[in-house]
Formats: C-alpha cells, structure tokens, sequence
C-alpha cells in the first residue's frame, strides 16, 4: 500500500510594531495543522512514522522550489510515510533561531533548513541533540562554518550546494555585449553566502579584464539608490544567489531596465522576474537531491559522515524575451544558446 504524506504544520508568523518608529519585528506563532488522513483506500490512515521539520528562511520563488521538490520527492518518489512541519522565518534571522528551538523541542526526526542563515540556526540550536539536519541553498558550506569537510561531514549535518561558477555568468556579459567592462553586484551584508560570492566574481573578473563593482545594502530600501550608483559605471548587473535581493527581484530588474542594464542571473526563476537571462541551478531538483538524503538517514540508517555535501547536479538557462527585445539585442546571440524564452 502506497503511504501518503499525512499533513503539513504551516507555522504563520506575526508581525508587531515596536516603539513608535516603522520597525517591525517577526514572531513566530501556534503552528496550523492542515492533515489529511485517508489513503488509496479511503481507509484512516497510518500514524506518522516520521516527522521532518522544514526551516525556511524567507519566501521566494528559488527557495520554495527547493521546498516543493524536497517534499515531492519524499512522498510520491520515495514513498516515505511523513509528517512535514513547515516553518517560515520570512526573512528574520531570530526567528530562524526560535524555528530551530521548536523543533527540537518536538523531537522531530530530521530538520530539513533551506539557506545559509537558516541552517547556521539549525546547526548551534542542534549541538547537543542527535537530531540529523539536511541543508539545502547553501552556497559555500565550509566558509560559512556550517562543516569542516565536505566529503565527510564531522557533526550532524550534511546537504546541497547551490554554488554556481561565477566566471561561466560573467562571460555570458562580454558574450552578449563585448564592450561591456564593468559589472555591479548588489549583496546583503549580513549573509556569509553573499559575502563568498561577491570575493569569487571578483576573483574571477581578472581573468576576463572585468572590473567588479560591488555595493553592500542591509534592506531592501537601500537597493533604489545601490543601483542608481550602480549605472554610473557599470553596464551589467549580476544577481548572486542572495536571499534579501531574490526577494526584490522584480524591483531590481526595473531599475536596471530603467538605467539601461545587462542583467544576468545566477538563480533560474528570476527571469520570468525580469531579469535577462537567468542561469544556473535548478532548485527543484536541488531539494530532490536533498531528499535523497533524508532517505538515507531515516530509512538506511547511514551515518551523516557517509553522506557527502553534494553540488548541483542540474542547471538551467532562461531568458526574458521582452526584456531581450527592450535592450535591442540579437536573440541568436550565443550567450543565449541552449535557453528556454519566457515573457
């Protein structure tokens, strides 16, 4: 008899004004419970066998395919019988902490995080536990402290990689125009991930006789003028896999189409955003891989030191044809090749 996934726990998080200023603070509430408890057969369904916690730290398009394809994987590929309990931190770094709290505090059997700040929580709250904990969007793992080794994880922790090469991305700009000699990268500050990247393309522009130009904001309000700076010297934006700028995806395209920007992508959804081309990897399959992994601790009983951190296996490549079309470039450029066009 086929098992089915028994519910998902939706944990809603509220938000409350504090002082008399326009900040706002997140706390996490009661989960919801939405179960559904009948099978093929519309028999009552077996108890939970296990329950996996989901800590994700913020909603947006390249996170939640991570989300869907974790589960997806689990429940109709794998045939696990779970109970999820997702948890969003939407954004907020103490929440992450409080969301790690709880699972543990439930003795969930695994906590799946997706992305660097939501793993790092994961991890400190879990020391002293034997809980396992799977990762998924996490661009450099050992720079951000998260494992010592990739090929054989030290501590309770093991997952997915979402690092792309950066030097691939920004060939694609002297591909697409050749006189392009400046790329600006807007990053968050407070993540290492962002941190790691912005240092390799930097790296990896010399080579090219590229000159990286990048700005560090804390908010979203700061990208307005972040890229207005931007377009004095650059001709190209390059989006790294950042978790504050996925969120303003849309607001960061219009302002590079405004100022007349090449804009490329490392993370695949973000050109149905806007975004000229988008390239790299692809996060559905991501969390697929990442459930492979769930699958080999809760069912194979391996060892997390046995289960190596693993990169990408699939990439993709978007391009946004309206936005092609306002720059006025050739849709046969080879940059372009191998891609599927979106509006």
């Amino acid at each position: 008899m086929k098992l089915k996934v028994l519910g998902i726990s939706m944990l809603a998080v509220s938000l409350s004004l504090v002082g008399c200023g326009s900040e706002e603070t997140q706390q996490p509430s009661t989960p919801v419970q939405n179960d559904t408890t009948q099978n093929d057969d519309n028999e009552i369904a077996q108890e939970p066998y296990f329950t996996i916690g989901i800590s994700q730290l913020v909603e947006h398009p390249a996170l939640d395919s991570v989300r869907e394809g974790f589960i997806h994987m689990l429940e109709e590929e794998l045939d696990v019988n779970v109970y999820f309990s997702y948890q969003n931190a939407q954004g907020d770094i103490a929440n992450t902490q409080l969301i790690a709290q709880k699972m543990v505090s439930d003795d969930v059997d695994l906590i799946f995080t997706i992305a660097t700040l939501a793993t790092q929580s994961a991890k400190q709250v879990t020391q002293n536990t034997d809980i396992p904990v799977i990762f998924s969007a996490v661009t450099d793992p050992v720079y951000s402290e998260i494992v010592l080794n990739l090929d054989a994880p030290e501590a309770n922790i093991t997952g997915t990689m979402d690092y792309v090469d950066s030097k691939s991305h920004l060939e694609l700009f002297k591909m697409i125009d050749p006189s392009v000699d400046t790329i600006g990268i807007i990053y968050n500050t407070g993540e290492s991930n962002s941190e790691v990247q912005v240092a390799q393309a930097i790296e990896a522009a010399k080579d090219l006789g590229l000159t990286i130009k990048a700005v560090g904001i804390t908010s979203v309000n700061d990208i307005s003028q972040a890229v207005q700076s931007l377009s004095k010297d650059a001709q190209g934006l390059y989006l790294i896999t950042d978790n504050l700028i996925s969120t303003a995806t849309t607001l960061v395209a219009e302002l590079a189409k405004t100022n007349g920007l090449i804009t490329v992508s490392a993370s695949e959804n973000q050109a149905e955003e806007g975004i000229l081309l988008a390239g790299g990897v692809d996060y559905y399959n991501l969390g697929r891989q990442s459930a492979q992994m769930a699958y080999e601790i809760l069912i194979n009983n391996t060892p997390i030191s046995q289960i190596p951190v693993e990169a990408t296996k699939e990439t993709t490549k978007y391009v946004n044809e309206t936005v092609l079309e306002t720059l006025n470039l050739d849709k046969t450029n080879p940059a372009f090749d191998g891609a599927t066009f979106v509006k």
